[in-house]
């Protein structure tokens, strides 16, 4: 009995010395992430506890050089054990909630586990009062990306449909496919001064952008061309089969586990500021809608003014008299596959600069999404899959930055099922005669 105090006192130290542990990682890992939001360093902010009424940990952010002061929050998930990790919960910038998209691919920045919690269920956000102006414009611009990857995708639908008549379901998997290989080349640890992302970003996109649209043009050959004269519903169903196999193959190769890379580019720009919310753009942002745009127009002219345009342009409105007339069908219609395996390789490439994540399962649903898109813009109507990926991208942004993350999906596909029961030729299409 003589040792029951002194083992008391041992363990009363072990108690206390464990809670000063979970307190100062959580607080590591709260500063760590309002830094990730704020794409700062420890070096640019002071950080020190502030006061809080429900529990959360709370942290003030203070600027050197004149930065603007901040104030975030964290919550974690109640540890069972004394040797677990904190669990991220929810976190809290200026008094906006992170998402859990967001929440999702913080934690895995900051390298600690994720508990979405009530947050799966994600009710409305309620926006402080004034902010709501700057709040739709912030949302505007991130659903820009997110639009051209759709159109990017949807014009690759059209176009193939334009010649062919069928729906390219393999474009899904070759955009996943192009997100991959741009995580794993930009991975090369080379030194190539301050342009190095700019630099990597353009060998990456010559590199992969030209195989892929080769992949079109295998997959065209080998898996549509014998199946041309089966019909419509024998060339629907092999592509189906070819986009799992696709799907599948690339699960094995990159194993079970999604990729991930660090940001690229991580500069800034204020536009303007209202009611303490600042409105931001990118430098990734910048650039990828950059560079959207840049092949967007040069396909564009290629479509309009080329002789492969010309041609293809010949067989979206008479096959056969194209061929009649002595265009090589087989050869266009390669082209096109391949055009469209391009502009789907693109859109994972910005995918994965701007997201900064990739695997293999990514192409089935921003397939069945851009289908849509091109569905809404109408089927062999480049300039109407353009639109319709926009529209349907920023769709997507504001039901989840109003409504909630739950139910973005079923909006999506909910317009898909619109469209196709009152207006199956789209926006810009043409309703197909009737006999």
């Amino acid at each position: 009995m003589r040792f029951a105090p002194l083992l008391l006192v041992f363990l009363l130290m072990g108690l206390c010395l464990g809670g000063c542990r979970d307190d100062s990682e959580r607080t590591d890992i709260c500063s760590r992430a309002l830094e990730t939001l704020l794409d700062a360093g420890p070096a640019d902010y002071a950080v020190s506890p502030a006061d809080s009424d429900d529990g959360r940990l709370a942290l003030s952010l203070i600027g050197h050089d004149g930065r603007a002061p901040h104030r975030g929050s964290c919550e974690f998930t109640p540890l069972e054990h004394l040797n677990d990790r904190p669990i991220l919960r929810s976190v809290e910038l200026d008094e906006m909630t992170v998402s859990p998209t967001r929440l999702i691919m913080l934690s895995a920045a900051v390298g600690v586990p994720v508990d979405l919690g009530e947050l799966a269920n994600n009710a409305p956000m309620s926006i402080p009062p004034g902010r709501s102006f700057p709040y739709f414009v912030q949302e505007l611009l991130n659903g820009l990306v997110l639009g051209a990857v759709l159109a990017l995708v949807a014009v690759g639908y059209s176009l193939v449909y334009g010649v062919t008549g069928t729906i390219q379901f393999a474009f899904g998997q070759i955009y996943a496919t192009g997100a991959l290989l741009t995580i794993l080349l930009m991975a090369v640890g080379v030194d190539l001064g301050a342009f190095r992302g700019v630099i990597l970003l353009g060998l990456v996109g010559l590199a992969i952008i030209p195989v892929m649209a080769l992949w079109g043009w295998v997959i065209d050959r080998v898996a549509y061309r014998p199946l041309r004269d089966q019909g419509r519903l024998t060339p629907l169903l092999a592509g189906i089969g070819l986009a799992i196999l696709l799907e599948n193959g690339l699960r094995v190769v990159q194993g079970p586990n999604d990729k991930w890379q660090d940001p690229i580019f991580t500069g800034h720009h204020e536009l303007f500021e209202q009611a303490g919310f600042p409105v931001m753009i990118g430098d990734t942002q910048l650039i990828l809608l950059g560079v959207a745009l840049l092949v967007g127009a040069a396909f564009a002219w290629t479509i309009r003014s080329s002789r492969v345009g010309r041609a293809y342009r010949a067989c979206a409105d008479d096959l056969f008299m194209a061929s009649m007339l002595g265009i090589n069908v087989d050869r266009v219609v390669g082209w096109t596959s391949a055009g469209g395996a391009g502009l789907a390789a693109l859109a994972g490439l910005i995918v994965s600069v701007y997201y900064g994540e990739a695997d293999a399962a990514m192409g089935f649903v921003i397939g069945f999404k851009a289908l849509t898109a091109a569905l809404l813009g109408g089927f062999g109507s480049l300039p109407g899959a353009v639109i319709g990926g926009f529209a349907i991208g920023m769709l997507e942004t504001f039901w989840t930055a109003y409504l909630g993350y739950a139910y973005r999906d079923v909006a999506v596909f909910g317009i898909l099922c619109l469209v196709l029961i009152y207006r199956p030729q789209g926006l810009f299409g043409v309703e197909a005669p009737k006999a």
